[in-house]
């Protein structure tokens, strides 16, 4: 049998004032920040959806950042791009004209000089900074200046000048991603947009009785190649043109050895990968020298033609220079008219990326909001039902604390009298 006593009936009271006071200072806090789910009991179900969303919102967040910086640098390149465009249509336009037959030798070298000046603007152009300081067209190595114009006497003249120049940046940028799964290059290789030919390159060695020693593995642009044990030039050559690579392979008739053309004008990147020690493969065909770094690692006995836009317009001044109208109307314009195209090709792929990209940050600006919807449904508060509730409890807890008043009247001078 329980016992009534004023005590139990305190204790009651007492927990039944504490507990509302508790649930006021939970509206208090739920309505001084806005949000429903203070603590993970509040809502379990409700916080593991809340944090879910949440993700979501910040990843989007962060893929439109990229889109949009991708986007910036795209627009960039290609407007650098395209006034190289403009100076090779220079070009041309001297290059038709010195072929004419009807100027001087003195016109002639006169032309070379503009020729001389463009290519300066053109390594210019091709050394381009976006506003945070790194190179456009430096492909992975941003903080490198791409191109580097080598100075020397120009053949012909005794005078100085440029007499070629080098790409020293990197290759194939890092990628960004712009969605989930989806990735982008953040720049563009010099040595893609600012070549004018298809890179060959040709053994010197006979490879009719070559065979692969061991398993070994090499690289073409970074495309990784494998070969078996006992695989001859024959199946390494079928290898290299089933692999996706940007080059295709061939077997001189003639000398039987290995050819590599470039199906796209951008500088070829060759590299052994190692094997069962020893020499790589490429090395032991003759394409890549033992040691050095690509693309500076071709082997002397090997044959390399098929230059950068620097080299083609060079070859226009040199030509010029000795007044040689046969080579300035044949091989010059050739590799003018090539640079051109070349130039043409990636000015359309970087427009055609940027495109690409104002459309991906334009979904992703669309998909926030509609995110942050399906957030803000799960965390956020109805502060006029908040507000509600909140004077209901206020209400009864002034209830209660009447209620008990006259149920409790005695007080510390009752006892005392």
């Amino acid at each position: 049998m329980r016992r009534v006593s004023t005590d139990l009936m305190n204790n009651d009271m007492q927990f039944w004032l504490r507990r509302g006071e508790r649930d006021m200072a939970n509206l208090e806090s739920q309505m001084a920040t806005q949000k429903r789910i203070q603590k993970l009991r509040d809502d379990p179900l409700g916080a593991a959806r809340a944090v879910r969303w949440d993700s979501v919102v910040e990843r989007l967040k962060q893929y439109e950042g990229n889109a949009q910086t991708l986007a910036e640098r795209a627009k960039l390149s290609e407007g650098y791009a395209r006034q190289a465009i403009d100076i090779m249509q220079r070009v041309r336009e001297i290059a038709v004209q010195g072929a004419n037959g009807i100027y001087t030798k003195d016109d002639q070298r006169a032309m070379a000089v503009e020729v001389e000046e463009l290519a300066k603007e053109l390594v210019s152009l091709a050394n381009s900074k976006s506003p945070d300081g790194t190179y456009l067209f430096a492909g992975g190595a941003s903080q490198t200046e791409p191109f580097r114009a080598v100075e020397g006497t120009v053949p012909g003249t005794g005078t100085s000048g440029t007499v070629a120049v080098q790409y020293l940046a990197g290759w194939k940028g890092p990628q960004v991603e712009v969605a989930e799964g989806e990735t982008l290059p953040l720049g563009q290789s010099g040595s893609e947009v600012f070549w004018a030919e298809r890179m060959q390159v040709v053994s010197g060695f006979d490879a009719r009785d070559w065979k692969a020693t061991s398993d070994s593995s090499f690289a073409i642009d970074g495309v990784r190649i494998d070969l078996k044990a006992g695989d001859t030039v024959q199946a390494l050559a079928a290898k290299i043109n089933d692999s996706g690579a940007a080059a295709k392979a061939s077997i001189d008739p003639r000398r039987f050895s290995l050819a590599l053309e470039a199906t796209l004008p951008h500088q070829l990147r060759l590299e052994d990968l190692g094997g069962a020690g020893g020499a790589g493969a490429l090395a032991q065909l003759g394409l890549v020298a033992p040691t050095g770094r690509a693309p500076d690692n071709l082997a002397p006995s090997a044959r390399v033609s098929g230059g950068s836009l620097f080299d083609v317009v060079l070859r226009l001044r040199d030509s010029l220079n000795r007044g040689d109208v046969l080579e300035t109307g044949g091989l010059a314009l050739a590799g003018v008219d090539a640079g051109l195209a070349n130039l043409n090709r990636r000015v359309t792929e970087i427009g055609s990326r940027s495109e690409r990209l104002d459309f991906i940050a334009g979904r992703l600006n669309k998909e926030i909001p509609d995110t942050t919807r399906l957030l803000s449904s799960e965390t956020d508060l109805d502060i006029t039902q908040a507000a509600t509730d909140y004077k209901m409890l206020e209400y009864s807890h002034r209830a209660v604390l009447g209620f008990a008043g006259k149920l409790f009247p005695q007080t510390l001078l009752d006892f005392l009298r």
